[in-house]
């Protein structure tokens, strides 16, 4: 899968804003393209807006044109991610740093909340106790692994290649949201 990465100020603060991220991810979560108009219904913010905004994140590659059809004699533009994977350069500390730590923070916690939403929407809906046992309904992991080099390079590899590979949708497949963090944790590493 190709990247882009994000490293001007003005890139990030495009990237970042609230209404986009929300148009972003509403868009990788739909199995198929949408409108401005079905976005604006979503998002609760007017057509011309969300084509506002649309416009922006074409600029950064994030999105594009997937196709038109011309309904009732009007022109509709069907919009879709481009299924790319966005680095915002943690790895070169500047003058955009804190910035890039904000989004990244923003969205882990969106991925957590999505979560425990899905995850209470389940209990009310089932009054199921024993959610355990529920593959379905994702997993919040923890812990320790230790690895060699060679081995934690294989897992992130690993990872890597498989959400590359699962990144479309598909009508057969359901979105899963993720966030993943993963370093190496051995106190003397870089002494």
């Amino acid at each position: 899968m190709d990247y882009i990465k994000l490293s001007t100020k003005k890139e990030l603060e495009i990237y970042m804003n609230p209404v986009r991220q929300n148009l972003l991810r509403l868009l990788e979560r739909s199995k198929l393209p949408m409108t401005p108009k079905q976005l604006s219904q979503k998002l609760d913010i007017s057509p011309s807006s969300v084509q506002h905004h649309i416009k922006k994140l074409e600029s950064l590659g994030v999105i594009t044109l997937d196709h038109t059809e011309v309904i009732n004699g009007i022109t509709a533009r069907y919009y879709c991610p481009t299924y790319v994977n966005v680095r915002i350069g943690l790895d070169h500390p500047d003058d955009t740093q804190l910035q890039k730590e904000v989004l990244v923070q923003e969205q882990i916690a969106r991925t957590y909340e999505g979560f425990l939403e899905q995850k209470k929407k389940f209990i009310e809906q089932f009054n199921y106790e024993d959610l355990e046992s529920r593959w379905d309904l994702g997993d919040i992991m923890t812990g320790v692994v230790h690895l060699t080099p060679l081995e934690g390079e294989e897992l992130l590899k690993l990872i890597k290649d498989f959400l590359d590979a699962h990144a479309a949708p598909s009508a057969e497949k359901s979105p899963w949201e993720y966030a993943f963090i993963l370093y190496n944790a051995e106190d003397n590493l870089y002494e």
